[in-house]
C-alpha cells in the first residue's frame, strides 16, 4: 500500500512540476504573511521570494546544506549557526570581496594547496584589481610580501641575539682610525650593507635594527673613552696651570 501511494505521490509531483504554473503567491500555515512562497521583480526577469517566518533548511542525504535561521543567521553545514555566515567544513574562495567598490580582494590560486593569500585594492578608475600594491602572504615558506606602503602604529620584530656583545670585555672595539679608513674607501660604516646593495637586496628590519644597536653601543663606547681623556687632559691642564701660577708668584718675590 504504501509503495502505491508513494507511485501515486511521484505521478502528481511529477505532473505538477512538468509544466508552468502561474502564481503570485503560495502559503502555507494558513498565513499569508509569514509564511509563503512568491516572486519579486528584476530588471529584464523575475526573482523568487521565499518567506518562511521560523527558517529555512536544505537538507541532503548527508545531513544540513543550508540553514537560514530567523535571526538572519546562515549556516553551511551546520542547523545551528551563530554568526551572520557560519561554516563547518572546509571554504574555497577564488574572488571575495568585503564592503564596497574600494574594497580588498581576497583570492587563492587554483591549486588545491591552498598556502598562498593574496589581497589587493580596487584601482583608481575602480575596474579591476590593483596587484601592483598586493598584499601576498606564503604559508608554505611564511614570508610577506607587500607591494607598497606599509604603516603600523606598532611592529614587533622578534630576533636573538641582541648587540649587547659590544659591552662584553673581550670585544674587539674597532679602532677609530680603522673606522676612518673604510668610511673613505667604502663610503659607508663598517659590517652595515651600501646603498647600492640595500637598493638591489632589500633590508632585514630585525637584523638591520641590531647592526645599528651595534653601532651606537660602539659609538657610546667610543664617547666614554672621548670623556675620559677629555677628563685626563683637563685634569693636567689644572695641574700645569697651577703650576704656572706658582711659578709666577716665585719670580715676583725675587
Amino acid at each position: 500500500m504504501k509503495k502505491i501511494l508513494s507511485a501515486i505521490g511521484l505521478i502528481m509531483f511529477g505532473a505538477l512540476f512538468s509544466q508552468d504554473i502561474a502564481f503570485s503567491k503560495l502559503y502555507g500555515n494558513s498565513d499569508p504573511v509569514n509564511y509563503y512562497l512568491g516572486h519579486y521583480p528584476v530588471t529584464g526577469s523575475d526573482g523568487l521570494d521565499i518567506n518562511w517566518y521560523g527558517g529555512i533548511r536544505l537538507r541532503t542525504s548527508t545531513g544540513v546544506g543550508f540553514q537560514l535561521l530567523e535571526n538572519g543567521n546562515v549556516g553551511i553545514g551546520t542547523a545551528s549557526p551563530t554568526t551572520k555566515l557560519d561554516v563547518k567544513g572546509d571554504a574555497r574562495f577564488f574572488d571575495f570581496v568585503s564592503g564596497g567598490s574600494n574594497s580588498w580582494i581576497w583570492h587563492t590560486p587554483d591549486d588545491n594547496v591552498r598556502k598562498t593569500l593574496y589581497m589587493a585594492p580596487m584601482n583608481a578608475a575602480n575596474t579591476d584589481w590593483d596587484w601592483s600594491k598586493a598584499l601576498i602572504l606564503n604559508g608554505e615558506n611564511g614570508n610577506a610580501l607587500l607591494n607598497g606602503k606599509f604603516e603600523a602604529k606598532e611592529l614587533k620584530v622578534t630576533l636573538t641575539p641582541t648587540a649587547d656583545f659590544v659591552f662584553d670585555e673581550n670585544y674587539n672595539l674597532p679602532k677609530l682610525e680603522d673606522v676612518e679608513t673604510h668610511i673613505k674607501e667604502k663610503k659607508h660604516l663598517p659590517e652595515i650593507a651600501s646603498a647600492k646593495e640595500m637598493k638591489k637586496e632589500g633590508v632585514n628590519v630585525g637584523e638591520f635594527q641590531i647592526k645599528l644597536l651595534q653601532k651606537i653601543e660602539e659609538l657610546t663606547l667610543y664617547t666614554i673613552e672621548q670623556s675620559k681623556q677629555l677628563k685626563r687632559l683637563q685634569e693636567n691642564n689644572d695641574k700645569l696651570t697651577k703650576e704656572v701660577k706658582e711659578l709666577q708668584l716665585i719670580k715676583r718675590s725675587k
